[in-house]
């Protein structure tokens, strides 16, 4: 089964990783992960006063910035059964994507757990991803 995993870099996204890896037999074991982030693009009006190395540069260094330490912790926790995909973009829209261009049969997102009165005024990327995916969404709060 292809697992993806949406990281950010916050404590929820470790917390999530940490259920996966706590939970190698269901989750990490004998399955492919996929490890996205998403970076807020940059918008037009400011890329359009930038070379595209720059922007390349800058997507590069905010990717690394997240990438980085789940690389590391996979590597510590014996992890190599992954691929990392980074985009930028909206990230509720982006993470979808990448779950469907890989072909994933499941979702993990670490949550914050504002509760329902907090989603409904704030919204969240958790609550658009499983809104909008057919894909099994599994929360990690």
């Amino acid at each position: 089964m292809k697992i993806l995993i949406a990281v950010d870099g916050s404590a929820y996204t470790l917390k999530a990783l940490n259920y996966l890896i706590d939970n190698r037999s269901m989750f990490v074991d004998g399955h492919e992960l996929v490890v996205v982030h998403v970076c807020t693009g940059i918008a037009g009006h400011v890329t359009r006063h930038l070379s595209k190395e720059i922007v390349s540069e800058y997507y590069a260094e905010e990717n690394a910035k997240v990438v980085d330490p789940v690389k590391a912790l996979f590597a510590d926790k014996g992890v190599a059964n992954y691929t990392i995909d980074q985009r930028h973009g909206h990230p509720a829209e982006e993470i979808i994507k990448s779950a469907d261009g890989a072909g994933a049969q499941l979702i993990v997102l670490g949550t914050h757990g504002h509760g329902i009165f907090g989603r409904a005024l704030m919204g969240s990327v958790a609550t658009k991803v499983v809104a909008e995916t057919d894909i099994s969404v599994l929360l990690v709060q």
